[in-house]
């Protein structure tokens, strides 16, 4: 071989690997806007999981990943989208609010390219396409575990309820006030967050009617207003609000408030031992030096049930990494197995949780032990060991 022809063959080389096509997954979420303080804690998630995997050569080499702000505007959620789709992406992910997720889903559909949200949870959105995933539980089941907790576990009956009217109400309020009717309880009042005066109405309902319970339903800014009015008028029952409240920030800023508030969650126990678990929370202090919180786990999630996807042979459409996640199957993630029913709904079940001394707790959990506690100190009564 001539001096000249290994320059051409070198040179032909190169030009091939230049030219290899690349792949692209978008990333399309809150960064500013009213929905910011969540998709701030999502991208940390997200941006963790796609970072080490690259780093541990889990990617593909020609993979790049996109990342834009949607401004918490629903319809440049959806521009952002189709362009990146455009451009060749075979998903997103993206979707955070019902709102955005909605805008964002016939762009997919339309597509035939996956959308994968790690917290939109509207019970609806699962029907409109086949290539909508989330790895956050359905509203059927966030709303139906809020109204046992009023229920079954506090024994109420009369509830008031403060809302915040947008798509993630929408959604979520159907299925709570469904759950507490079949229970047998009943809404006194009801106060819509931002109508006129209704502070004042707030307060005149937890005056006259003298609900046994709040349901706060509605995302962090609308929770803590309430929570506000509803301690300066001394409201001693129980207080049962979203999981839109769990964000370290709002947390943070709630403070007192916050105090002694239940609400359903995905149960993520950030203390397990287990992987990806132990190395999602190691490594995330080691890399922003905080504590995650449940958003930033789902993001992590959505993100890494995109890297299970990219392993081995590189997907060559949209449907090979739909077919891809609909066959993850016992695949785990920081928040528990990554398994999609048919409409791409994740196989997780809330728990109900509780703020105390401004961290969010396992309510279930507690309940348990202290139920487990007494037990014992009966067994030790009744033996005669206690005495």
């Amino acid at each position: 071989m001539t001096r000249k022809s290994l320059i051409w063959i070198l040179a032909s080389s190169l030009v091939a690997l230049g030219c290899e096509k690349k792949l692209m997954i978008g990333v399309v979420l809150p960064e500013s806007g009213s929905a910011a303080i969540y998709g701030a804690s999502i991208k940390t998630g997200v941006k963790l999981a796609f970072d080490d995997a690259k780093a541990a050569g889990k990617l593909p080499a020609n993979l790049v990943i996109e990342y834009r702000d949607s401004g918490s505007d629903p319809a440049k959620a959806a521009s952002l989208a189709e362009a990146l789709y455009r451009e060749g992406a075979l998903a997103i992910v993206g979707g955070v609010t019902t709102a955005e997720a909605e805008a964002m889903i016939p762009v997919a559909d339309k597509l035939e390219r996956v959308l994968i949200s790690p917290s939109a949870s509207a019970p609806e959105l699962a029907r409109k396409s086949v290539y909508f995933f989330r790895v956050y539980p359905s509203d059927d089941l966030e709303g139906a575990k809020a109204a046992s907790l009023v229920t079954s576990t506090f024994g109420k009956r009369k509830v008031l309820i403060v809302q915040e009217d947008n798509p993630y109400t929408r959604g979520l309020l159907p299925v709570f006030l469904g759950q507490l009717a079949s229970a047998g309880g009943k809404v006194v009042a009801s106060v819509l967050v931002g109508e006129p005066a209704w502070e004042q109405k707030l307060r005149d309902g937890l005056m006259a009617q003298q609900p046994e319970a709040v349901y706060v339903c509605g995302y962090g800014e609308a929770i803590l207003q309430a929570l506000g009015v509803i301690r300066g008028a001394g409201f001693a029952g129980p207080i049962v609000t979203t999981s839109a409240i769990n964000t370290a920030t709002l947390l943070q800023r709630g403070a007192k408030l916050l105090e002694g508030v239940y609400f359903p969650l995905p149960g993520v126990d950030l203390a397990s031992t287990q992987e990806p678990t132990h190395s999602f929370v190691r490594r995330y202090h080691e890399v922003y030096n905080l504590v995650p919180d449940a958003y930033a786990a789902h993001g992590y999630d959505a993100a890494l049930a995109l890297v299970y996807t990219l392993e081995g042979q590189p997907p060559r459409s949209g449907r090979d990494v739909q077919l891809r996640l609909k066959g993850l199957g016992e695949r785990r993630g920081v928040t528990g197995p990554l398994a999609f029913d048919d409409f791409g709904n994740i196989k997780h079940f809330p728990h109900a949780y509780w703020i105390r001394e401004g961290k969010a707790e396992d309510y279930d959990l507690w309940l348990q032990q202290r139920e487990a506690e007494i037990r014992r100190k009966m067994e030790e009564l009744l033996s005669g060991r206690g005495q």
